[in-house]
């Protein structure tokens, strides 16, 4: 009996099976569908997505806001120009200082009476433009961008993007610079900071082998050997595209692998690289973090 239900079974599947063919996965499927980085092109109104990364690693556990780049001009490896906004909602300071003396006013064993948080929202918003695509030299991250109209032109900065020259450098020979914004001076002082830390803790642990600290090149980048890849939203679709990997001692870069269109697709700060007390300095100084491209669509 046994065998006879298997040779039906098995019958039913070779008959069902001879006029069936494997569906296709719909457009909306999970799984993302590999294109060529050079499809990617960013013609006059598309907007780029982009969410903000912390450099403090606890940060990472709340959700960041997200930020709206419109291009308005673009000229692949020659110039750009885009307006940027940002909304969210903040908890303000006043009900931060008013839950945090509820916190403080209860003692051990007590019910806590905190009250409820109370936010505002915050409209953020701005203009960029760059000349600079063809041989820039810097790059300026979105929690550097100023809320208001900023003209680049006849400056190094492409803003996130590498220019012509940086591309074609990382691609022949995996090696370029690539300085950050405005805080240049700011990662130099952390990086001989944290050598500092590093010669004092050699000398107190009898460790000195007498050498000196020298400066550290903070804008050299290394790309891998290998092509990466990296996953996005485009025009409505979740894609798949090839990427250039990067780094030096306090990012990592990841380049959409598109000479027309060498867009910075995230960039990584490493928050322990720079030393407790370097990173303690940044934190204090400077307000810096890293983001993450998620969709570029048409509006």
């Amino acid at each position: 009996m046994q065998k006879f239900a298997l040779s039906l079974a098995l019958s039913l599947f070779v008959t069902l099976g001879a006029g069936c063919s494997v569906p296709e996965l719909p457009s909306w499927s999970i799984f993302p569908k590999e294109i060529p980085a050079t499809d990617v092109d960013l013609s006059i109104e598309h907007d780029i997505w982009l969410e903000q990364t912390s450099l403090n690693p606890l940060e990472k556990l709340s959700k960041q806001p997200t930020r709206l780049v419109s291009i308005t001009e673009w000229s692949p490896n020659d110039h750009v120009a885009f307006d940027w906004s940002e909304t969210y909602d903040r908890e303000t300071a006043a009900s931060v200082e008013a839950r945090t003396e509820a916190e403080r006013a209860t003692g051990v064993g007590e019910e806590a009476n905190v009250p409820e948080a109370v936010f505002e929202t915050i409209s953020l918003k701005g203009s960029y433009q760059s000349d600079a695509l063809d041989d820039g030299q810097r790059i300026l991250l979105p929690s550097e961008w100023e809320q208001q109209a900023i003209d680049l032109s006849g400056g190094p900065n492409t803003i996130i993007w590498l220019s012509k020259k940086q591309y074609d450098e990382l691609a022949a020979t995996r090696h370029t610079h690539l300085a950050i914004g405005m805080f240049d001076a700011g990662l130099q002082t952390a990086a001989n900071a944290a050598d500092a830390v590093k010669g004092f803790i050699a000398k107190i642990q009898g460790n000195d082998n007498g050498g000196s600290i020298t400066d550290q090149d903070v804008t050299e980048i290394v790309a891998s050997a290998e092509w990466g890849t990296y996953t996005l939203e485009w025009q409505g679709n979740k894609v798949k595209v090839q990427t250039i990997q990067a780094e030096n001692k306090f990012a990592t870069y990841t380049i959409l692998a598109n000479p027309e269109n060498p867009l910075i697709l995230e960039v990584e700060l490493k928050a322990w690289a720079y030393g407790t007390e370097a990173l303690g300095m940044l934190s204090d100084e400077l307000e810096i973090s890293g983001y993450s491209v998620t969709a570029i669509v048409s509006p």
